[in-house]
């Protein structure tokens, strides 16, 4: 039998929202389940202050990615840490990884970074937790700035919302009329995942624990055939050229559930690897172009990697090459 996955609790959220409190309450959880946490801590700056606080807490740090972000200039550390601990036996690897981001993050970067083709046979994204203030929910609508921008994007990428100072937002108006006003605000941006209110520092953690303890239920499953509720990852393989312009069209008329796609085409009629990019969050972007691989070790093989949250691979298939199915 192979080696189950290493699980993911990937963390986001801007800057000052709870991310390092509600690590220290999943560790506390973890504890009184039996299970071992890694961390992975990612901050901003040379100077380790969440880390320092959580190793004081008796967290096992196996990482530290300090002065960038896991979407730019630390995501290589990032992985080799992953892949490091990934590969590990089983009794020797912790239960499941926490991965704090920083709060300048973007999550789908850090999420790219976690489905490179070395690391999928090894750890799996059990599940995406993103934190913001209470108070900062109402000005996703009315602000259109870089920050807000990355507010919506990590709130859409989660399974799990937690609205942290909720207690001292609500303060002196109906609790319940405030939490369902911020909560139509968050569906906006988040149609799915479930929203969880953190009053006075406590935070229910069940949505967490509900998908870390399906790794059972998927091993032996291919990752992009994972049930809907977790963040998949599907691999198709392309061994025959595909026509540039059926590409494109299939890129513009992608689904919403399609997060993120990456990897190498051959097109009818061109000589060579194409770079296909796309993100699906936000505006769509889609970038095809020439690729050089002469300075590579090994050859490239064309396939696409698609990451979201509901992955048809019929319909995806059938969209890029005009075939009905993969078999």
């Amino acid at each position: 039998m192979s080696k189950p996955l290493l699980p993911v609790v990937l963390i986001s959220g801007f800057l000052g929202a709870g991310k390092t409190t509600f690590l220290r309450h999943l560790l506390r959880g973890a504890k009184k389940r039996g299970l071992k946490a890694g961390v992975v801590i990612n901050e901003w700056g040379e100077v380790g202050v969440d880390g320092a606080v959580l190793k004081a807490s008796g967290a096992r740090l196996i990482g530290e990615l300090s002065g960038g972000c896991a979407c730019c200039s630390s995501q290589d550390e990032m992985i080799w840490t992953m892949l490091e601990w990934g590969q590990k036996p089983r009794d020797e690897r912790p239960d499941f990884v926490a991965l704090e981001l920083s709060g300048l993050a973007d999550p789908l970067v850090a999420l790219d970074g976690l489905t490179v083709a070395a690391l999928l046979p090894m750890v799996r994204v059990a599940t995406m937790v993103s934190l913001i203030e209470a108070a900062l929910v109402p000005e996703l609508k009315s602000r259109s700035d870089k920050t807000s921008a990355l507010w919506t994007r990590q709130i859409a990428l989660a399974d799990q919302v937690i609205v942290s100072k909720s207690d001292l937002f609500l303060r002196g108006e109906s609790v319940d009329l405030g939490k369902a006003g911020l909560e139509r605000t968050l569906r906006e941006v988040n149609r799915s995942g479930a929203i969880v209110f953190a009053h006075n520092g406590a935070i229910d953690l069940t949505p967490v624990w509900n998908r870390l303890e399906s790794e059972a239920a998927l091993e032996g499953v291919n990752a992009g055939e994972a049930a809907h509720e977790q963040t998949q990852t599907l691999v198709l393989p392309l061994s025959k050229p595909l026509v540039r312009e059926r590409l494109a069209q299939a890129f513009a008329s992608m689904p919403a559930d399609v997060w993120r796609a990456k990897g190498f085409v051959r097109l009818e009629g061109e000589e060579g690897l194409f770079l296909v990019q796309y993100v699906g969050i936000g505006k769509k972007q889609f970038v095809l172009e020439a690729f050089e691989a002469r300075y590579l070790n090994a050859p490239l093989r064309p396939e696409l990697v698609f990451i979201g949250p509901y992955l048809e691979k019929d319909a995806l298939w059938q969209a890029l090459t005009g075939e009905k199915s993969l078999l």
